[in-house]
């Protein structure tokens, strides 16, 4: 009997041992299972369908006249609450840090060249207005894409650092830096298309000043000090946002596309549960996450 429980004991150890063997190989397998099965979806398949016709898009690109500027600043306006709306928007404007700094039309032609610079590096062929005639004789897949509107915003970033010495003391410094937020809303829409929904894209960026520091106890005298760098933003960096921003913002435009050529092909009475972006570089489609248009329903 004796030997007989040390074989059922043996035969249960070796039964276990196998369990947590497979098991862990699942789990170690499971990524490449989900991966091979994502790689194999409608979605992906009708990704790859249209990344092999990119290379013949054309964009007609409206560009606005003009852009709006917005001071969020109010309270650095003395008597700001006596003020008519007319007399508020004049006065913020004058008293703004940037905004009375920026060129309109330096900045939309900037914004206007990293697009177009952009687009062509999916094989997006850009057109202009003064190129009408061009774009209606393209005979192959053409979207009309209108900048509607852009905003510049100047506000205040409430900054706030902290640090504990003396293992109870907190030592804290806020600073109010400048923030700079680039607001743009597109409308994109296929030529010749009667089943086109007119969807309206909003894209936000932002900078603000620089600061790089920490905190620093002297040993003679227990004083903790905070040293710091400030880079403080400067008009050109407002213009080498803009740049950056149309160069990201022509990946979007690529995407929306993508997007909506899954969508248009997508097996009836179902719907993409993934948004995705090509990647250029390396010819792959992945999850876009936040790195996407926001969609403003009309």
């Amino acid at each position: 009997m004796r030997r007989s429980f040390y074989f059922l004991k043996t035969v249960s150890l070796l039964l276990d041992n196998w369990q947590r063997l497979v098991i862990r190989k699942l789990l170690i397998a499971m990524p490449i299972i989900l991966m091979m099965i994502s790689a194999c979806s409608p979605e992906r398949k009708l990704a790859r369908e249209f990344i092999r016709n990119r290379d013949s898009t054309a964009v007609m690109l409206l560009m606005p006249s003009y852009i709006l500027k917005s001071n969020l600043k109010w309270w650095e306006v003395e008597d700001y609450d006596k003020m008519n709306d007319r007399e508020k928007d004049s006065a913020l404007y004058y008293n703004s840090t940037f905004l009375k700094e920026v060129d309109d039309d330096f900045l939309i032609a900037r914004f206007k060249s990293s697009l177009q610079s952009g687009l062509m590096k999916y094989n997006i062929k850009p057109f202009t207005e003064d190129m009408l005639l061009d774009f209606m004789e393209v005979g192959y897949r053409a979207y009309k894409v209108v900048l509607a509107q852009v905003e510049l915003e100047e506000d205040i970033f409430q900054y706030h650092v902290e640090e504990v010495f003396f293992d109870t003391v907190l030592f804290y410094e806020d600073f109010d830096l400048n923030l700079i937020s680039m607001n743009t809303w597109f409308e994109i829409t296929p030529m010749n298309d009667p089943l086109s929904v007119n969807n309206v894209l909003y894209a936000s960026g932002d900078m603000m000043d620089g600061i790089e520091g920490r905190f620093q106890n002297n040993l003679f005298s227990d004083d903790v000090k905070f040293n710091y760098n400030y880079f403080p933003i400067k008009t050109e960096d407002i213009y080498a946002l803009t740049a950056m921003l149309g160069e990201k913002y022509a990946g979007y435009i690529n995407d929306y596309m993508l997007n909506e050529y899954i969508h248009r092909h997508f097996p009836d009475g179902e719907r993409p549960k993934i948004y995705f972006s090509f990647d250029p570089s390396t010819g792959a489609v992945s999850p876009a996450k936040e790195e996407r248009f926001t969609f403003i329903r009309p």
